[in-house]
């Protein structure tokens, strides 16, 4: 069954957006009475009949409706470092979202090589990324971020930030899976001394992933994919 996301699953009769529409109508050609399926992107998954489809709109009639449990018991937020080449931060996001994550936020550090992201753009990557893995639940995709505005915020109890230089533990051994987690991963330069310092005055413990040095997406996904994967094994 095709999947569409539609924010909103309340009324019986559902207008798709206008990129989901082009998708059922000129992509993939659907026809009035096929069954398909709409994400809210909130848990809700909806069984739905097409009874319209132009040019102009496709209309679906919900049939009936499913409210899924959250994913996870304890929420996973990730504030990564745009990388240079945007391709690879898409990727990061497809991939982490089917992994499991509840919340992405692009960070902005003193050494991040790109200064620009378009928050339309990752979550279009991230819709497609749900509806690809059969997921309900859509992560939160921040726009750009610099620290001190991040760490304004109500910031979780579990706070950990990648560090390839001087002490630092390793994430495997300090993740709490019950505990709602904040984890920062910086850019290829890694964070500076000066941010090391910041982050652990406000709290932020400093990990590893491994042994080897990862690229910027790829720790970030590591880190995603630990800590999804904690949470499932108990």
């Amino acid at each position: 069954m095709h999947l569409f996301h539609c924010p909103d699953l309340l009324p019986d009769l559902i207008e798709l957006s206008e990129g989901e529409a082009h998708h059922a109508a000129s992509v993939l050609r659907l026809q009035e009475g096929v069954r398909i399926g709409l994400l809210d992107g909130r848990g809700t998954h909806a069984n739905a009949e097409l009874v319209e489809v132009s040019k102009r709109r496709v209309v679906a009639r919900v049939v009936d409706r499913v409210q899924d449990a959250p994913e996870r018991k304890a929420r996973i937020h990730l504030a990564v470092a745009p990388t240079k080449q945007n391709d690879r931060f898409e990727w990061f996001v497809e991939k982490a979202v089917e992994i499991g994550v509840d919340r992405i936020t692009p960070l902005m550090t003193e050494r991040t090589e790109r200064s620009r992201m378009r928050a339309d753009r990752l979550l279009r990557v991230a819709v497609s990324a749900m509806k690809q893995s059969q997921r309900t639940w859509l992560p939160r995709t921040d726009e750009p971020m610099d620290m001190s505005a991040l760490l304004r915020e109500d910031l979780p109890e579990q706070r950990f930030f990648g560090w390839c230089e001087g002490e630092h533990d390793s994430l495997v051994a300090r993740y709490q899976p019950s505990v709602n987690a904040l984890v920062l991963i910086g850019p290829e330069g890694d964070f500076t001394a000066a941010e090391a310092g910041t982050l652990r005055e406000h709290g932020f413990q400093a990990v590893s992933l491994g042994a080897a040095r990862l690229r910027t997406e790829t720790a970030a996904l590591a880190a995603c994919t630990w800590m999804s994967f904690a949470q499932q094994a108990r």
